[in-house]
């Protein structure tokens, strides 16, 4: 592997992350001032505070499956973690998920940085993570897959994706190649983009074991449970009945389409895809729009809410440390 692969190139900067951040979330607003004006959804939503507490809190609950993934990842590669602090520079990350390609949780790197990870296991966790969780919600999907004419399109692509990764991790031949092809793309932007995801797909290699594999993935596959089974609750709060394998796999599959169609946060996308998947289930507009708002509200915007808490702890952790 070349010399240009071997150092980890810096992640996209906080200044960069909060712009799009805060232009996500402008234009989130926006559009939520729009429906609600003639449909009134926040004023359903209002009726609706304990089952979206709920809600939020089985998310919350995903949240430690989802950090003892890392932890675990972290401990195969020889980085282990206190639990307090590992889960706090874990949640940092979730302040600027709603980023293009979720990489403003990259700012993991900055804080597990300070507790002794190098920025090279930070990023090969982080694609790993990626990658499985493409393949996790994928199989949640299936439930539901008949309401999406091009669910064997999103799979397809899904299942080359991992694996072109894991090929690219495995075969030094097609790492070359991929050097190769690295210089000559069109922008210095590019090119360091490239090698930066380059240098942590080339260490997932370890990773790629079957015990570790199975346990991560299971890991992961309990924390989108949770968020499915908090998307079925809010249905059923809303009158909304649903076969259970519609109501168990329509939020894990609009979560797909939102994160192939490379719209930060899956912002509209993702909201848009459960209205139709609803509707053609036979819920009515309003109950689905509801349903839509409701869960995004207690899982994207509560991570981003979460992720800025955490950010603020370790920050103010930081400034008080004596010089």
């Amino acid at each position: 592997m070349s010399e240009s692969l071997s150092t980890p190139t810096r992640p996209i900067r906080r200044g960069r992350a909060l712009t799009w951040l805060s232009l996500v979330a402008a234009v989130y607003l926006l559009g939520l001032w729009y429906v609600d004006r003639d449909k009134q959804i926040l004023n359903r939503l209002q009726s609706l505070a304990l089952p979206l507490c709920g809600c939020a809190a089985m998310v919350l609950a995903s949240y430690g499956f989802r950090y003892l993934r890392w932890h675990v990842l972290l401990q195969a590669q020889g980085r282990p973690t206190g639990w307090c602090a590992g889960m706090l520079a874990y949640l940092a990350g979730f302040a600027f998920t709603a980023s293009p390609g979720k990489a403003g949780e990259l700012l993991r790197i900055r804080y597990f940085s300070r507790l002794g990870v190098p920025a090279q296991v930070t990023l090969t966790t982080f694609i790993y993570e990626r990658a499985l969780d493409l393949l996790v919600i994928t199989a949640l999907s299936l439930g539901a897959a008949h309401l999406i004419p091009l669910f064997g399109v999103l799979a397809t692509v899904v299942l080359s994706l991992v694996l072109a990764l894991c090929l690219v991790a495995c075969v030094p031949p097609l790492q070359r190649a991929a050097s190769v092809a690295i210089k000559g793309l069109p922008s210095q932007p590019l090119r360091r983009l490239a090698r930066f995801l380059m240098t942590g797909a080339v260490s997932l290699r370890p990773l790629l074991r079957p015990g570790l594999t199975a346990a991560s993935t299971a890991c992961g596959a309990l924390a989108w449970l949770l968020t499915a089974a908090a998307f079925a609750w809010l249905c059923h709060a809303l009158g909304i009945f649903l076969p259970w394998q519609y109501a168990m796999a329509i939020y894990p599959l609009a979560m797909l389409i939102g994160a192939l169609s490379f719209i930060p946060g899956g912002v509209g996308t993702t909201e848009a895809a459960i209205v139709l998947m609803l509707a053609a289930s036979g819920a009515e507009l309003d109950p689905a729009l509801a349903a839509a708002i409701g869960i995004r509200l207690a899982s994207l915007w509560l991570a981003v809410a979460v992720g800025m808490a955490a950010t603020a702890v370790l920050e103010t952790r930081r400034s008080d440390a004596p010089g």
